[in-house]
C-alpha cells in the first residue's frame, strides 16, 4: 500500500516543463472558452467578476481532475503497457466515476452566492428581447453534464496518450542512435590499440628508453581514452587532448618525420562531436600519409567559426607516397555513420586529395 502510495505522489509531483507549458496553455484557452460562453448568464455588468471568478474555479477543477485522477491513472496503468480489452474497459470505467466526481464539484460550485447567476437549475437567458428563463429538472442536468465532462476528459486523455507516445518514440529514437553510436566507437578500440601498441613494438628495438616514456604516454592516453569512451559524444577540447597524447606517441617513433600543426578557435572548445572522431581522422593521416614516407609529413588541424550556426573541423595530411597499410577505409566510413547518427543532414563532409595534400573537412552545426 505504501509502495502505491509512492508511486501517484512520484507520478503527480514529478512534471516536465513541457507539460507545465502545455497546461499553462490549456488554462488559458479554457478560461477563453468559458468566459465567451458565460456571457449570456450575465445579466448585468457587475456579474463580469463573478464570471471570472466561475471560468477560474471551472478551469482548475477540469484541470485537477485530468492532472490528479486521468494523468495518474494512465501513467500508472496505460502508459507502456499493451492495450487489452480489459484494460480499456477499465480505463473507461474508471473515466465514468471520475466524470460523476467532477460534475458534482462544477453544479456545486454554481451553489455559492456569488456565483448562483452559473447556477444550471434556472438558467435565464439574455437576448434582445429580454431574458428567457430555462427550468430543467436535476437528473437531467446531472446526466448533461456527465455526458460533457466525460467526453471532455475522454478526449485529454487520448490527446496526452498519443502525446506521450510522440515523446517516447522520440527518447527511443535517441537512446537507438546513442547505442549505435557506442557501438561504433567500440569498434574503433582494437584498431587503436593496435597502432600504439606496434609504435612501442617498434621503439623497443631502437630505444629502450624511448620506448619506456611511450609506454608511459599509452598510459595516459588509455587513461584519458576510458573516460571519454564512457559516453558516445565528447567535446572538441576532449578530442583535442586524446589526440594530442597520441601523436605525442607517434612522434616519440617518427621523430622528425612528423610535424603538426593546429588553430583552433578557443569558442568552439565545447562543440560536441562523437568520441573519437578527431582520433580516428589523426591515426588515418598517420597510417597512410606520414608513416609510408621518408621524409618529414605534416598533419594540420583546424576548427574555424563559419557563422552563427555553423563550424569548421579540418584534418590536412602530406601524402607522397602510396600506402600499402589496409585500405578498407573503416575508421572513416565509421566516423560518418556517426556523424549521421548524431546529425541527421545536418552536417557535411568533403574529402579531397590534391597537389600532395588529403584533406577531410567537415562543417558541422553549432550548439
Amino acid at each position: 500500500m505504501n509502495k502505491k502510495l509512492t508511486n501517484i505522489y512520484s507520478v503527480i509531483t514529478q512534471l516536465s516543463r513541457s507539460y507545465k507549458i502545455v497546461t499553462a496553455i490549456t488554462l488559458l484557452i479554457n478560461l477563453f472558452i468559458f468566459v465567451l460562453f458565460s456571457q449570456p448568464l450575465v445579466q448585468d455588468d457587475t456579474k463580469q467578476s463573478a464570471v471570472m471568478v466561475r471560468a477560474l474555479l471551472d478551469t482548475l477543477t477540469f484541470l485537477a481532475a485530468n492532472h490528479l485522477f486521468v494523468r495518474t491513472y494512465l501513467k500508472l496503468n496505460i502508459v507502456n503497457r499493451a492495450l487489452t480489452i480489459k484494460r480499456v474497459s477499465l480505463f473507461l470505467g474508471y473515466m465514468l466515476i471520475t466524470s460523476a466526481i467532477f460534475t458534482l464539484f462544477s453544479l456545486g460550485i454554481g451553489k455559492i452566492e456569488m456565483l448562483k447567476f452559473s447556477d444550471v437549475n434556472s438558467f435565464q437567458l439574455q437576448n434582445d428581447s429580454g431574458s428567457i428563463d430555462i427550468n430543467m429538472s436535476m437528473p437531467f442536468i446531472v446526466a448533461i453534464a456527465m455526458f460533457n465532462n466525460y467526453f471532455m476528459l475522454l478526449a485529454w486523455a487520448i490527446v496526452y496518450l498519443f502525446w506521450v507516445q510522440q515523446i517516447n518514440r522520440k527518447k527511443q529514437q535517441q537512446q537507438m542512435h546513442k547505442a549505435q553510436l557506442q557501438q561504433l566507437t567500440n569498434q574503433l578500440n582494437p584498431h587503436f590499440l593496435f597502432n600504439a601498441l606496434n609504435s612501442i613494438r617498434a621503439l623497443i628495438y631502437e630505444d629502450q628508453d624511448k620506448a619506456a616514456d611511450t609506454v608511459t604516454l599509452l598510459s595516459e592516453l588509455f587513461r584519458t581514452h576510458l573516460k571519454a569512451h564512457l559516453n558516445a559524444k565528447s567535446s572538441l577540447e576532449e578530442e583535442l587532448e586524446i589526440s594530442a597524447n597520441y601523436l605525442a606517441i607517434e612522434k616519440v617513433r617518427l621523430e622528425e618525420r612528423l610535424n603538426i600543426t593546429t588553430d583552433i578557435d578557443p569558442q568552439l572548445a565545447n562543440q560536441i562531436l562523437p568520441t573519437l572522431t578527431l582520433l580516428t581522422l589523426v591515426e588515418n593521416a598517420i597510417k597512410h600519409g606520414i608513416s609510408p614516407n621518408k621524409e618529414a609529413g605534416y598533419i594540420d588541424i583546424s576548427a574555424t567559426i563559419i557563422d552563427k550556426q555553423r563550424w569548421l573541423l579540418r584534418v590536412n595530411n602530406s601524402v607522397n607516397a602510396n600506402s600499402n597499410a589496409d585500405g578498407t577505409t573503416t575508421g572513416i566510413k565509421n566516423v560518418k555513420k556517426r556523424l549521421r547518427l548524431m546529425f541527421d543532414r545536418k552536417y557535411q563532409w568533403q574529402q579531397t586529395i590534391k597537389d600532395g595534400i588529403y584533406s577531410i573537412a567537415m562543417e558541422l552545426p553549432r550548439d
